[in-house]
């Protein structure tokens, strides 16, 4: 998706009190502690969960974004000024889908949001720094500064499942770029890169699409990356 659609889906409205279990995507904001969630369903069928900091000050923050493709955004602002100078966004795929939608609730015992994206892991959320303090089934790194040379600021190893790191890059989403290339790494550590162009199109409207299935990623890897583990 285009970063400026990203940004403005990241400019929450409203507050509501309700918890958000169902399954069906709704237009929905809530807070808890430090944190601002949105779930947003948007025109084409898309589903996104956004998480937001309220400590945050100014123009230079850090936000979440999870979609019903798998797509797991980490959106740096890094203060006032051009989008191409100033913003920049580190993009991860998650497989399989084994959830319809990405969905939160709120954990009062641990003080933490819980975000289960598409492929059933949960991402937990601190209640006082809104940022990611586990994730179910890997290893985390979160950087304290948010600035341009810590390539977002969230590094994610050991993941149980396949996880495809599409880089960084300044002032738009790094999969716009169909020529360039994002690496695939499976639970056993095997990885390989691939272009962009093999399994991602740019739309009418400048957005990104997924053009493949959980079944179809697997026969492209099978011929293309033989040593990565996929099981749909």
């Amino acid at each position: 998706m285009k970063l400026l659609k990203t940004a403005f889906i990241l400019s929450f409205v409203g507050i509501t009190s309700a918890f958000a279990q169902d399954p069906v995507c709704q237009n929905k904001v809530e807070r808890g502690g430090s944190i601002q969630v949105q779930m947003r369903p948007t025109g084409n069928g898309e589903c996104f969960v956004s998480v937001h900091s309220f400590k945050t000050s100014g123009l230079v923050y850090r936000d979440y974004l999870f979609s019903k493709d798998g797509n797991f955004m980490v959106f740096n602002s890094y203060g006032d000024g051009s989008i191409s100078e100033t913003t920049g966004a580190r993009e991860f795929f998650l497989f399989p889908h084994r959830n319809v939608i990405p969905q939160f609730k709120w954990n009062s015992e641990t003080r933490r949001l819980e975000v289960t994206a598409v492929d059933g892991h949960v991402y937990h959320f601190d209640y006082e720094t809104a940022e990611i303090a586990e994730i179910s089934d890997a290893k985390v790194t979160v950087a304290s500064s948010v600035n341009p040379n810590n390539r977002g600021g969230v590094e994610i190893k050991n993941y149980k499942g396949l996880i495809l790191d599409a880089g960084f890059t300044m002032g738009r989403a790094p999969t716009e770029n169909m020529k360039a290339t994002s690496v695939f790494t499976d639970e056993n550590g095997k990885t390989c890169k691939v272009y962009n162009g093999n399994i991602f199109e740019l739309t009418s409207t400048g957005d990104v699409r997924l053009t493949v299935t959980d079944q179809e990623l697997a026969t492209f890897l099978k011929k293309r990356c033989p040593q990565i583990k996929f099981v749909p």
